[in-house]
């Protein structure tokens, strides 16, 4: 089973939807529940993009992005 991890802006981003499978979602429900990267599986995935991509900006695989 796949399933669609809605990503909601908080007003300064956009939403976007994560199409997963049932284990990896089993691993959000778990770090959900002890809560290190947030207290849903929705904000613990937002928090682990925001790490992977944070850790390639500064090991240079990645440009950081200016915002206007």
């Amino acid at each position: 089973m796949v399933y669609n991890l809605p990503m909601a802006s908080d007003g300064n981003g956009t939403r976007i939807n994560i199409r997963s499978s049932d284990e990896i979602v089993g691993y959000l429900d778990d770090l959900a529940e002890i809560g290190i990267h947030g207290k849903t599986r929705t904000e613990v995935a937002k928090a682990l993009i925001a790490t992977q991509i944070e850790r390639l900006i500064r090991e240079g695989l990645l440009d950081r992005k200016i915002v206007v």
